[in-house]
C-alpha cells in the first residue's frame, strides 16, 4: 500500500511561497529623460552688411605761423668772442646812459669799434607799445648795439628790421642789459634806412642805449659825452 504524498504536497507550497516572498518587487520602467532638441545652425549664404564708421569731423588744420621774411640787405656776423666779452658786464651805477657806453667799452678791444651819434633814452613799461629808433646803416659796415635798463626792467628787447619791413636781428637774452648782437655784428650789405625797436617784456621803468660802429669816424656823428 502506497504511502501519502501530503507532506510532500504541503512542502513544496511552503517552499513556492518562500520563494515568492523573497522575490523582490519589479523594478518600474524608467521613463527616458527629455532632452533638448539638438540646436541647429543655419548658415546664411548672404554676407553681413560691412560695418560703416561713422565720421569724425575734422577742424581745417591752421597754417603754420610764418615769421618775417630775414633781411637781404643785412646779416649777422657771428663771433663768439664778442658774447664773451659782454657776459662779465656789470653795472656799477644808475646812470643808464654811463652804464650802455660802459657795456660797450667793455668790447672794444675785440670789436674794434666806437660809439657813434648820441645816446637813446625812454621809460617804457610791458604794457607799452614798442618805441622806436632810426639810423641809416653804411654798405660795408658793421654795429653793435648796447642797451641798459634799471632795476624796474627785467626783461628789455632789442629788434632791427630793415626798410622794407624784414627783421634783421633780435636779441635772444631775457636780461635788463641786451645786446644786439650778442654774439656778433650787424653788418650792412648796402646802404639802408634802418629801426631799432626797443620793447619791454617784463616790468617798467627807464632805458638807455648806444650805437657802435666800425666805420670810420666822422664829424657829422657825435660820441654821446
Amino acid at each position: 500500500m502506497s504511502k501519502p504524498l501530503l507532506p510532500f504536497a504541503t512542502f513544496a507550497a511552503g517552499a513556492l511561497v518562500v520563494a515568492c516572498a523573497a522575490a523582490p518587487a519589479p523594478t518600474p520602467p524608467v521613463s527616458p529623460t527629455a532632452t533638448a532638441p539638438p540646436t541647429t545652425t543655419t548658415t546664411s549664404n548672404t554676407a553681413p552688411a560691412p560695418s560703416v564708421a561713422t565720421p569724425v569731423a575734422t577742424p581745417p588744420s591752421e597754417a603754420p605761423a610764418t615769421g618775417p621774411s630775414p633781411s637781404k640787405k643785412i646779416f649777422v656776423k657771428h663771433d663768439p668772442a664778442w658774447a664773451a666779452c659782454h657776459a662779465t658786464y656789470v653795472a656799477v651805477s644808475k646812470d643808464l646812459v654811463a652804464e650802455s657806453l660802459r657795456a660797450g667799452k667793455g668790447c672794444e678791444a675785440v670789436t674794434k669799434m666806437h660809439p657813434i651819434l648820441k645816446p637813446e633814452k625812454g621809460t617804457q613799461s610791458d604794457r607799452n607799445p614798442s618805441q622806436e629808433v632810426k639810423f641809416e646803416g653804411k654798405a660795408g659796415t658793421c654795429y653793435r648795439v648796447y642797451a641798459m635798463a634799471d632795476a624796474g626792467i627785467k626783461d628789455l628787447d632789442l629788434l632791427l628790421k630793415d626798410s622794407t619791413g624784414a627783421v634783421a636781428a633780435e636779441d635772444s637774452t631775457d636780461d635788463s642789459s641786451p645786446v644786439l648782437a650778442e654774439d656778433g655784428a650787424i653788418c650792412f650789405s648796402e646802404l639802408d634806412d634802418v629801426t631799432l625797436v626797443v620793447s619791454v617784456g617784463a616790468g617798467k621803468g627807464s632805458w638807455a642805449l648806444q650805437i657802435w660802429s666800425d666805420e670810420p669816424q666822422d664829424k657829422r656823428f657825435g660820441t654821446g659825452h
